[in-house]
């Protein structure tokens, strides 16, 4: 078995190939032949949370096990830390071991990319990101290798913190415009989607938005956590990665106390124009089959039996 560090498994999962698996993977758990349960989620101290993920289709199994702890920014240390065990589903054998917060912002990235492209009516030019820790800057890395991303509008809870990251895209991404906004509202009247990428447990967006924006929610993984507010919600469609996680854990729907019924999975509308009306609110928490599509691309880059 293979053990990659973050950067090797990074450069194991290239932005295009990694979007059309998780589309792939959306279609395949749909038809049912991927199976993947909702996530195990543990409290830890401190309001962090161990995570269990398995998935598994014909021909791989995979596992992921990752801690978050959002009170390790205050220690400088990492939010998240995991990994994710790869074996050949036809005969067991472990193949890889890739590290975990690399798979997760990755895939999560592209889950958001497909999101993009599937419910934007034009491929978006400007994007503003709410916050501005590890999934801000691998949503840009990643949306900067696909999309004909112009300008980057930062947005974060303490100015030093998107100067940071402004500063690593201008070395990582120079052909990126990088601004650092001085707050959100400025921000999303000049961008073409707003990704919201907190752990808030209060709306960071505010209710009053263009109807033209699309927004798109990724930060808030429990109940108790609230990135979006509820009037727009109410207001506009809804549409989730997996919506029996959503169900349990998007925590901006939970709190708006939305109407389940009305709520549609992301897989519904690949391959048809996107919604009419104003543009839909998209909301991400996550799951096992998206880490399992990321295996995927990761056992073909090493040529592996997969």
């Amino acid at each position: 078995m293979q053990v990659f560090d973050a950067a090797a498994t990074r450069a194991l999962l290239p932005a295009a190939p990694l979007v059309e698996a998780v589309a792939a993977a959306m279609r395949a758990r749909r038809a049912g032949t991927l199976h993947a349960p909702e996530r195990l989620a543990l409290p830890l101290p401190e309001g962090a949370s161990w995570l269990a993920m398995p998935a598994a289709d014909a021909t791989l199994a995979i596992a992921k096990l990752v801690a978050v702890h959002p009170a390790n920014r205050g220690r400088g240390l990492p939010t998240i830390h995991g990994q994710v065990l790869v074996c050949d589903a036809r005969d067991g054998r472990a193949l890889a071991l890739l590290d975990g917060p690399t798979v997760t912002a990755r895939r999560t990235a592209a889950v958001t990319a497909l999101g993009l492209r599937t419910l934007g009516r034009r491929p978006p030019r400007s994007i503003a990101l709410i916050g501005c820790g590890a999934q801000a800057l691998e949503h840009a890395r990643l949306l900067a290798e696909l999309e004909p991303i112009e300008r980057l509008h930062l947005v974060g809870r303490r100015r030093e913190q998107a100067d940071a990251l402004a500063a690593r895209l201008a070395v990582e991404v120079p052909r990126l415009r990088v601004e650092v906004a001085s707050g959100v509202a400025g921000a999303v009247d000049r961008v073409d989607a707003a990704i919201a990428l907190t752990t808030s447990l209060a709306p960071v967006l505010p209710a009053e938005l263009p109807e033209d924006l699309l927004v798109v929610g990724v930060g808030a993984f429990r109940p108790q956590m609230a990135e979006l507010p509820p009037s727009l919600l109410h207001a506009r469609a809804v549409i989730v990665d997996a919506l029996d996680g959503a169900r349990g854990e998007a925590g901006d729907l939970i709190q708006a106390g939305i109407d389940w019924s009305r709520v549609s999975e992301l897989v519904d509308h690949l391959g048809a124009a996107a919604p009419a009306g104003p543009a839909p609110v998209f909301k991400t928490v996550g799951q096992a089959a998206w880490d399992l599509a990321a295996a995927h691309v990761a056992c073909r880059r090493l040529a592996a039996p997969c």
